[in-house]
């Protein structure tokens, strides 16, 4: 069934919504307690830019590019839509939210913690949302990977 296959451009329009909704949600999160336990805790604000900063750049921004790798790569011009990750990436955010959850919900790391752990994790994960989106919107996606560009056309065989 085609029905769920979709162009490889729009598998980034998938991506940037999935990932700026998960952004926007660990965001709530955070957001609220930052700005609430901030006038007694100033050290919040650049704890959180330190947090942004590592998973934005060292993290997220590269996931964004090899995703982005992964898809164009593909030979096919349409691809179910749950392709937008791979099989390792589904497992990461599983972790992820999980083991968030779960962190939150036993209590077991205080508030000012969450704050800016959450705060900085929340904006980089929004921001690489837009960057997928932007991927979408310039359909990156469509033209060639560089390597596929160089190298000779091989003969297919349809046996």
């Amino acid at each position: 069934m085609h029905v769920l296959h979709l162009p490889k451009n729009h598998l980034m329009l998938i991506a940037g919504l999935v990932w700026c909704a998960a952004g926007a949600m660990v965001c709530m999160v955070g957001l609220p307690l930052e700005f609430g336990l901030a006038p007694s805790h100033l050290i919040l604000f650049p704890l959180a830019v330190v947090i942004f900063l590592v998973f934005y750049f060292f993290v997220f921004a590269r996931l964004v590019r090899k995703h982005t790798g992964r898809i164009r790569a593909r030979a096919e011009d349409r691809l179910p839509f749950w392709h937008f990750f791979n099989a390792s990436s589904w497992a990461v955010m599983a972790v992820m939210m999980g083991g968030g959850m779960a962190l939150r919900f036993s209590h077991l790391m205080p508030d000012w913690m969450i704050a800016f752990f959450y705060s900085g994790l929340g904006v980089a994960l929004l921001l690489c949302g837009v960057r997928f989106l932007g991927v979408f919107a310039r359909k990156d996606v469509l033209a060639l990977a560089p390597e596929m560009a160089l190298a000779p056309e091989r003969p297919r065989s349809d046996a």
